[in-house]
């Protein structure tokens, strides 16, 4: 009967934590940016910050799959967002994509390190009879 009493407990614990977590819309990288930084447009946020600050930021908060740095900024990947850190003139813009949008908008930084979307052209090994096997 303990265990029942115990389990039901830290059930409704779990239940009151994980209905924080979604009403303050925190548990994804795009809720906690558009709860942290301005709004500055549709998927446009500013930040004080410069971009490897902001970014460091980011990811300590919400780990990326992978991360790519280039003179333009930096981008950070995410199973359902790309986000971009751009440098504007003391501070930053965060740029809010899904996985296709950020990849038609990033394209050119993004191709040859991350492949298409989802990461797909990256591990792609070509065809045809006899090639690379």
């Amino acid at each position: 009967m303990k265990h029942f009493v115990g389990g039901g407990l830290l059930a409704a614990l779990g239940a009151i934590v994980l209905t924080g977590a979604l009403v303050s819309g925190n548990t994804s990288p795009r809720g906690w940016i558009g709860s942290h930084y301005a709004k500055a447009g549709n998927g446009v946020y500013r930040a004080p910050g410069p971009p490897l600050a902001v970014a460091a930021t980011l990811s300590r908060k919400f780990k990326p799959s992978d991360r790519a740095y280039d003179p333009a900024g930096v981008f950070l990947r995410y199973p359902n967002a790309i986000i971009a850190v751009l440098p504007d003139g003391r501070g930053s813009r965060i740029l809010v994509d899904d996985v296709d949008r950020g990849y038609r908008r990033h394209g050119s930084t993004l191709s040859g390190r991350w492949g298409g979307p989802g990461g797909r052209a990256s591990v792609f090994r070509g065809g045809g009879p006899g090639s690379g096997k």
